[in-house]
């Protein structure tokens, strides 16, 4: 594939992850839909129809992961500590706030393992990283106080739930780190999923919907397994195939991007002009470290919301 073909790619892939936290903010608005409910149906469908298609149309080895015991054991640690935490603290903090601040806050996944690598190879981040750092603490402090240090501007558990969703982010793109030389990657997304949907379905089992939920909201739910999740998924593993790391990480900015635009223009959101400077200072973050992190995301996997 063409270098061209694989940036539209990861152009589109980004612009529907974006897209899936708005229809989420939107089933959230006009249905009394539980998030967790929503986060085990979509995991739960989208893992076994990625696993399915794997299976039955493609000649990957699917359940060759099962083999090994350190195999398994990191599948089902990425499907709990990754792909489950990333995906459900994510649409609560769409649900608590609004898919653009959710989106934005996930943001800070890359600045978070800058400093958590600092810490585990015992040396000082460089001068850019450290500026990068800067720029997201400051961006965060933007966004949630615009400017005023004695009024939050967010809902405190949208915050919350949306560091978390970063977190889970990081486990998301390291976890997984070992098992990417000999498993392809969306072998590796479909157990993540599917092992996060079961699990989430202890939590709220997935045939209890709610007595609101109409035909509208059922179709919703279906764009969100499939285009906000399969799609896009698969497009940017395709991306990939001819883009270095570093651009990869670079198209990633478009997905808060378009939730911010969306959530501003088609739900109402009100972002004062400190909490848009905060938002930019956040996705350029992602500009700064996209080179000094090319080593730690070569055949990463990333996740969204």
């Amino acid at each position: 594939m063409s270098s061209f073909k694989c940036i539209i790619c990861g152009i589109i892939s980004a612009t529907l992850f974006g897209i899936s936290g708005i229809l989420a903010s939107i089933l959230f608005r006009q249905a009394t839909v539980a998030p967790e409910w929503l986060v085990g149906v979509r995991m739960l469908c989208a893992g076994a129809i990625l696993l399915c298609v794997l299976t039955f149309f493609t000649k990957e080895a699917v359940f060759s992961v099962w083999r090994h015991k350190n195999t398994a054991f990191l599948i089902i640690l990425f499907g709990l500590f990754g792909v489950l935490l990333a995906q459900s603290s994510f649409f609560l903090s769409v649900y608590y706030g609004d898919a653009a601040t959710a989106t934005v806050l996930q943001s800070l996944g890359p600045a978070i393992i800058v400093v958590l690598m600092s810490i585990f190879s015992k040396r000082w981040p460089s001068r850019v990283e450290f500026v990068a750092i800067v720029l997201a603490l400051l961006g965060v402090f933007l966004l949630v106080t615009n400017g005023d240090i004695n009024h939050l501007k967010i809902n405190p558990r949208a915050l919350y739930w949306g560091i978390i969703s970063a977190f889970g982010l990081v486990g998301y793109t390291l976890i997984p780190k070992p098992l990417l030389h000999q498993t392809p990657p969306l072998v590796i997304v479909g157990w993540g999923l599917l092992i996060g949907g079961l699990v989430a379905n202890f939590i709220h089992p997935v045939w209890r919907i709610s007595s609101a939920v109409d035909l509208q909201d059922i179709w919703i739910v279906i764009a969100i397994v499939i285009l906000g999740t399969l799609i896009p998924y698969a497009l940017y593993v395709m991306s990939l195939a001819g883009l270095k790391p570093s651009s990869a990480s670079l198209l990633g900015t478009i997905e808060p991007l378009v939730a911010t635009t969306l959530s501003v223009t088609l739900l109402g959101t009100h972002l004062r002009s400190l909490q848009l400077i905060g938002i930019l200072l956040i996705l350029s973050t992602i500009l700064l470290i996209s080179l000094p992190l090319k080593k730690i995301f070569t055949n990463r996997i990333i996740t969204r919301g």
